[in-house]
């Protein structure tokens, strides 16, 4: 019997996941890139031989369909954001009872149309506009809603906290936003337009998902903790999975459920990212793929389920899925930080950490000698790197987290001009 094909476009960062699992449950794994090269960020991560066959999608996705149908393919999912728009694509026209609703695509991988559909259907959302030159804001920064309140300004198509910037009062949005346009963004596309909300105040949380015949199911929740770091205001520290009936878990699965109907969401992942105001839960953004940065992973060793785990199991034919979870373990990831910019000098300091009773992974990008960038977002956290803490007791996790940040308190980085 011919394997199964299911398709995986732009296969980096935690999207590596899906070819050994589709391979052990008997599927052919295929990867599509949507260019020839992946942003650089992602080139590490990339593992061609994970795959039976490639393609490189050559600006005609057509053509692309007409070449991989006779694949027989079960499904096609995005491995990464940037193979979000080629995946809608690709599975309305080749797996169309296991895809999307194509008709809101746009607002899938758009950060402002994600805002408009999310509100068209009654859901609260941050003031927000979208725009590709400075002067069409104008308008709406001196609205009585806006004036005078903390904007976050990000390009409306990127990733992992690139670019993403706050001014203060409103001051100096016109500046971030032009700094903004025109500018490779992480995903290697050009910002051709800008988006500005007012900012939300509260904690950050992730829900996870995948989503099967319009039901979505919940995989794992997670509370963020940001910082301050320099003049980035929202640079990631840790996270927190919690269990399914943590204080404002429930309302915010809700909220979350319906953004997700809101998109159109039918069949695949999603990673969405919400903070709790005072005033109840606002969408930050739905992103349509699992969580980046190995995060499934952390996610299976919290829950024991993740989005591509249940991805395998649909596709095999299984239908009776888990409505929720079970938090198995206490589980935090500690990233790290550099306060500046310079040239570490005892990267020894993080081996410490693997001594830990609870650490159960340790990934750190530096040895003496190598240059740093100070911290400003998500990707340049991952570039330092980041430790995994998990066991059933968190009084455990803890305990070895107080220690941990102590021992990566003492990396020495040498400030150079």
């Amino acid at each position: 019997m011919t394997k199964r094909t299911v398709v995986i476009v732009d296969p980096y960062s935690s999207g590596v996941s899906y070819a050994p699992a589709l391979r052990r449950a008997g599927f052919s794994p295929v990867a599509v890139r949507s260019t020839p090269f992946p942003a650089e960020q992602f080139t590490s991560s990339f593992r061609p031989n994970d795959f039976d066959k490639h393609w490189v999608e050559n600006t005609d996705p057509n053509v692309l369909v007409r070449q991989l149908a006779p694949l027989g393919v079960a499904a096609v999912v995005p491995g990464s954001e940037s193979g979000v728009r080629l995946a809608d694509q690709l599975a309305a026209e080749l797996t169309p009872t296991t895809a999307h609703l194509p008709s809101l695509a746009h607002c899938r991988h758009h950060k402002g149309h994600m805002m408009a559909a999310v509100a068209a259907v009654g859901l609260p959302v941050t003031p927000t506009v979208c725009v590709r030159e400075p002067d069409q804001a104008a308008g709406f920064v001196r609205r009585d809603d806006i004036a005078g309140h903390d904007l976050v300004i990000k390009p409306a198509t990127s990733v992992s906290s690139d670019g993403v910037t706050l001014a203060p009062g409103g001051r100096g949005w016109r500046s971030a936003v032009q700094a903004l346009l025109g500018r490779t963004n992480a995903t290697g596309v050009l910002n051709e337009e800008v988006v500005l909300q007012r900012r939300l105040i509260g904690p950050e949380y992730v829900v996870n998902t995948f989503t099967a015949e319009g039901r979505h199911f919940v995989t794992d929740v997670c509370r963020y903790t940001k910082v301050t770091n320099g003049d980035s205001f929202a640079v990631y520290q840790d996270v927190d999975f919690l269990a399914m009936d943590a204080p404002h878990v429930p309302e915010l699965i809700a909220y979350v459920q319906q953004a997700l109907d809101a998109l159109g969401f039918r069949f695949g992942p999603a990673h969405t990212e919400v903070i709790l105001t005072p005033e109840g839960p606002r969408l930050v953004e739905v992103n349509s793929r699992i969580a980046g940065s190995g995060m499934a992973a952390a996610a299976e060793l919290a829950t024991g389920n993740s989005a591509v785990r249940l991805l395998v199991r649909h596709l095999q034919g299984e239908r009776d899925h888990p409505d929720g979870f079970t938090l198995r373990r206490a589980v935090k990831v500690a990233m790290f930080l550099a306060r500046e910019s310079g040239i570490v000098t005892n990267a020894e300091a993080f081996e410490q950490i693997q001594t830990l009773p609870t650490c159960r992974g340790l990934n750190h990008n530096v040895r003496n000698g190598t240059r740093v960038q100070a911290t400003s977002d998500l990707l340049s956290s991952l570039r330092l790197g980041w430790a995994l803490l998990a066991h059933q007791d968190p009084a455990h996790v803890d305990r070895d987290y107080t220690r941990l940040r102590t021992y990566a308190a003492g990396l020495r980085i040498l400030p150079t001009e």
